[in-house]
């Protein structure tokens, strides 16, 4: 029986799960690539085990996929690499594309691809210190169940959405969970679409943010979504600060979180309305400072309007 069975069948003891661990932990590799020398990041993955380190330099003209059996993995560009999609062919058209479990992306430029970084599922990640930039489709995409906390990175002149959130998953952005108190912004900006995109029975946390100059709305959440959405800064987004449709709900307060309420600053109105919500759904809590040009709000009949001026 190999370790990392013997921690699975084992784990239901605490003691004995401490033990496999620590185990595991001792065993951990640091691999390290120079994709100018003529390294890959793909190379590296045909043979990492739990626990290991990639350690990556220079600019990296791959895709790179972390295939489902590959977990607990790290993968640090260590603030100086690039991940470049190098275009038609390719066995994906994202730049990076996770299907496996507790990934950790950080410290890389991402750049080239249709969507920079894709989590297909169920997959989970921490997607941390990264500049995602100048993808052609969406910035960072999260599907099918999956989960990701992204964290003190920039995502940027996507073609279409910057974060986007879909089927039945869950993002934490801003934060690493609702009861660890420091915050990890991000800056979500100059995206084609909107900022960030939650929908089809997905959720969110959104804590502490920068979205700005979208051409859509900062925030969308619709069609059975729901969001936490605090004390972002909300500005100059082409549509409104916070739209939310076919069902969707929006939180402006929620439990254990005391980061204040969510701004947009002087002079930045957002292009349409603060908060707009059609088709169903509610928004809870207080609007903050939120401001658009064409007015504080819209709430068509069907909507749950419990929005406050007061937190």
């Amino acid at each position: 029986m190999n370790k990392t069975t013997m921690c699975v069948v084992t784990g239901k003891a605490t003691l004995i799960a401490s033990l496999c661990y620590s185990t595991l932990s001792a065993n951990a590799a640091t691999i390290a690539v120079d994709c100018d020398a003529g390294g890959t990041i793909m190379s590296a993955l045909a043979s990492v085990k739990p626990g290991d380190t990639v350690l990556v330099g220079g600019t990296c003209k791959e895709h790179v996929n972390v295939a489902p059996e590959i977990v607990k993995i790290t993968l640090d560009g260590q603030k100086k690499t690039t991940i470049h999609h190098p275009g038609s062919p390719a066995a994906s058209p994202h730049a990076v594309y996770i299907r496996g479990k507790e990934i950790t992306i950080k410290g890389f430029t991402v750049t080239g691809g249709q969507d920079g970084i894709h989590l297909s599922g169920p997959a989970s990640a921490v997607i941390d210190s990264n500049v995602v930039v100048k993808n052609s489709g969406r910035g960072i995409h999260i599907d099918k169940g999956s989960i990701a906390r992204i964290l003190n990175s920039t995502v940027e002149e996507s073609g279409s959405i910057g974060i986007d959130v879909t089927g039945a998953s869950y993002a934490y952005i801003g934060v690493f969970i609702p009861r660890v108190p420091a915050l990890a912004p991000n800056i979500i900006r100059n995206n084609g679409g909107p900022g960030i995109n939650i929908e089809r029975t997905s959720g969110a946390w959104i804590v502490g943010n920068t979205i700005s100059n979208n051409k859509e709305s900062g925030i969308a959440v619709h069609r059975n979504a729901q969001a936490d959405v605090v004390a972002n800064v909300i500005n100059a987004n082409g549509g409104d600060a916070i739209s939310v449709s076919y069902n969707g709900g929006v939180n402006f307060t929620s439990e254990p979180r005391r980061d204040g309420p969510n701004q947009t600053a002087a002079g930045q109105s957002n292009g349409g309305v603060a908060i707009r919500c059609i088709i169903g759904g509610y928004v809870d809590g207080p609007i903050g400072t939120l401001a658009g040009t064409q007015g504080a709000k819209v709430f068509d009949n069907s909507c749950a309007d419990r929005v406050t001026t007061t937190r």
